[in-house]
């Protein structure tokens, strides 16, 4: 027996939870999950054509142009609690977290043109600057899979990646396997290899936890003309920041294997960078109760991530005791995110209340992963990319709100949002459903707002992502309660 290799692109990784720079993670990083203001969330995110909150700016910048007047807001609080359910040949597994962020910090400074409004002296009623910052996407998950193989091994796709290459020259995973006895070489050969746990029922164990999320910063100008058509562009700055720690257990309960008790593969990765983008919006006001809203997102261009990646392999058998091989990594890249379209509608009725709807595009087929290596040597990322464009494809999103002012300054709101599964094989059903609602106090300075925000989402994975076996079905549900603070003057 020798050693082990579990190439980034061949381990258990999840669509959701990945190692290494492949199509997965060109996906990951490229998904926004907009969080925001309690307002802004209680009412669906459907603030597009609505505007005068500060998260609209990272949907529609436009909406920074309903502001007629300075605003600070902060949403210090965030509760989320997952409870992620993995079910795996009939074996089902349920695991729960609560986690604390931070979503929102927003500043706004609206400016008047004309300060006597009876004899405007410009169309150009008013101009909006905001700086702040909102959450786009968190990646705070845990899931938990676990029962007996039919046979399968990760061995299985070890030997795939070292045969072909001698054992005198494996490295990485391979290297793991050969030097913690889960692969061989076989008799008179040096680069054709044997494993020694297929074929056998094992006990398999699959845990992994993600936190981390991608806080955008922005930069927006605003304005109004003439009281029907706002505008805003934002240059947004997003921070990522993704952690995973995993472990996968195959464990010979049954002792079905020879001499073999279990093998462990403990895994750690971080990938952090700081990218950039613009966001262009409009909303047009042709009546007093109708809003149309559009907006346009560049893609994100992150030209400098860094992951850092460690990976230990521990074998343990009953007579010859442990084996344990790590190695560890660290590399950069490029990703540039797809762009984004969304286009949205609002009635305001009786200026006590709103209801809106917007729509969102995204293709994350388009998604591209570059080296970020010197001139002499760059990786092209060929086969990366070319799995993004067959995997992933169009994914539609629907937003609907709505915002009931009670009395002068109590105000209740409902939303409801639905993404289709990005990817073309529509057997992996990943669709996201979200509903949420609040409430919310506005006084002439200060208000507060709270919110509750319930989804459910889903999708299938593959221990080691070789598909030819059982998949996993895992469904996650959370729930999120938000408050935010602020004053207007």
């Amino acid at each position: 027996m020798k050693r082990l290799l579990l190439s980034v692109s061949v381990l258990m990784a999840m669509a959701i939870n990945v190692f290494a720079q492949n199509d997965v993670d060109a996906f990951l990083f490229s998904q926004s999950n907009w969080e925001g203001t309690a307002r802004f969330v209680g009412a669906g995110g459907a603030f597009s054509a609505i505007g005068g909150d500060y998260s609209t700016i990272s949907t529609n910048p436009a909406g920074i142009g309903l502001y007629k007047k300075t605003e600070i807001s902060f949403t210090p609080l965030v509760v989320t609690a997952f409870k992620t359910t993995a079910d795996y040949r009939g074996e089902s597994t349920t695991s729960n977290r609560v986690r604390y962020s931070l979503s929102n910090f927003g500043s706004v400074l609206s400016c008047d043109f004309n300060k006597d409004e009876t004899q405007p002296s410009s169309k150009w009623r008013r101009i909006q600057f905001g700086f702040g910052y909102n959450r786009i996407n968190d990646f705070n998950s845990i899931t938990n899979a676990m029962g007996m193989g039919n046979g399968s091994s990760i061995s299985t796709a070890l030997v795939n990646v070292a045969n072909g290459t001698s054992y005198k020259n494996i490295e990485g995973d391979a290297l793991c396997a050969w030097n913690t006895w889960l692969i061989d070489t076989m008799p008179g050969e040096t680069s054709k290899y044997r494993e020694y746990l297929a074929g056998n029922s094992l006990y398999q164990n699959y845990y992994c936890k993600t936190s981390g999320g991608i806080d955008e910063m922005s930069f927006t100008l605003g304005g109004n003309y003439n009281d029907h058509l706002f505008i805003g562009l934002t240059v947004g700055v997003p921070f990522l920041n993704y952690s995973c720690e995993s472990e996968y257990l195959e464990d010979d309960k049954n002792d079905v294997v020879s001499n073999f008790e279990k093998v462990t593969v403990y895994d750690k990765m971080r990938t952090t960078g700081v990218g950039v983008n613009a966001k262009i919006g409009l909303i047009y006001q042709p009546t007093s109760f109708l809003r149309l809203g559009a907006a346009f997102h560049t893609p994100t261009y992150y030209g400098n991530l860094r992951e850092s990646f460690d990976r230990q392999f521990i074998t343990k058998f009953s007579d010859d005791g442990s084996y344990d091989y790590a190695y560890d990594n660290v590399s950069k890249y490029k990703l540039s995110t797809p762009l984004r379209a969304i286009g949205s509608v609002g009635f305001i009725i009786a200026k006590r209340a709103f209801i809106s709807a917007e729509y969102e595009f995204t293709d994350y087929s388009m998604a591209t992963l570059q080296s970020s290596d010197n001139i002499y040597y760059r990786y092209n990322f060929k086969d990366e990319n070319l799995a993004t464009s067959k995997n992933y494809g169009a994914s539609h999103g629907v937003r609907v709100g709505a915002e009931l002012t009670v009395t002068d300054n109590f105000l209740i709101r409902v939303g409801y949002g639905y993404n289709t599964s990005p990817y073309k094989d529509n057997t992996n059903n990943a669709g996201a459903h979200t509903a949420s609602g609040g409430i919310g106090f506005r006084g002439k300075v200060f208000f507060c707002d709270f919110a509750y925000q319930y989804r459910h989402y889903g999708q299938n994975f593959w221990f080691y992502q070789d598909e030819a076996l059982e998949p996993t079905t895992v469904t996650t549900n959370s729930h999120r309660f938000l408050a935010t603070v602020g004053v207007k003057f």
